[in-house]
């Protein structure tokens, strides 16, 4: 029974119809796309870190500073909806260099806070990011610019990509002697942009504005076309 069941599967398999791959030659090519623009805005991360005794006198310092900061923010124009506490940390301290072989000693506490602040007004950085260090900001862990409204600048991006797939399948098809045919497809890659820059600013009072170069950023873009081929 088992070998009749085999066998009639077999001429089964054998009738049923094979189906040719009819879709033609195509080309798949990948174009990258990129808009230089200047920012008009700045994300910048500023950090208190305080050290007593006790853990409250820490966060009790460490939340002083942070008002003030809040204040400072809001006399230079700074939105509520910009500033943003990112982090609070509290840690002990311990003292490690002791001569006996007991275990270390506790020290003392240390308290943290981060805020990250959007500056939309980018005349201002300068002046702002000297003013909250003689508030008792010292540290000073980022500086990203970026742009408000992205739209735009992406879709100058998406349109260089495409004008680069484009040129690529081109000059790909004259090479192989053959035509190029319509677009099959267009899959969009993901789009990138600088990482943020760092640097060892307000550390300490600063005498003077700080001097900000904002340069220019790269919106890139990245798609995959498929094309069909002419080989007639």
């Amino acid at each position: 029974m088992r070998k009749m069941i085999a066998i009639l599967g077999l001429m089964m398999t054998a009738a049923s119809p094979v189906w040719a791959d009819d879709a033609g030659a195509r080309l798949t090519v990948t174009g990258q796309g990129i808009a230089e623009v200047q920012p008009d805005m700045a994300r910048i991360s500023l950090g208190v870190t305080k050290e007593a005794t006790e853990a409250g006198a820490a966060l009790d310092q460490v939340a002083q500073v942070a008002q003030d900061i809040f204040a400072r923010l809001a006399e230079q124009g700074i939105e509520p909806r910009d500033m943003q506490s990112s982090q609070i940390n509290l840690s002990p301290k311990y003292d490690y260099n002791r001569n006996s072989d007991g275990p270390p000693k506790l020290v003392g506490f240390t308290a943290n806070t981060m805020v990250s602040v959007r500056v939309r007004d980018l005349d201002k950085l300068g002046s702002i990011m000297s003013a909250v260090t003689a508030d008792g900001v010292n540290q000073l862990n980022g500086l990203q610019f970026d742009l408000q409204d992205r739209g735009p600048a992406e879709d100058m991006a998406r349109t260089n990509a495409v004008n680069d797939a484009m040129a690529r399948a081109k000059v790909l098809a004259e090479a192989a002697g053959v035509k190029l045919g319509s677009v099959v497809s267009i899959q969009e890659g993901g789009g990138y942009s600088p990482a943020p820059a760092y640097g060892r600013m307000a550390m300490e009072a600063a005498q003077s504005d700080m001097p900000i170069a904002a340069g220019e950023l790269e919106i890139g873009s990245s798609v995959t076309m498929v094309f069909e081929l002419d080989q007639d």
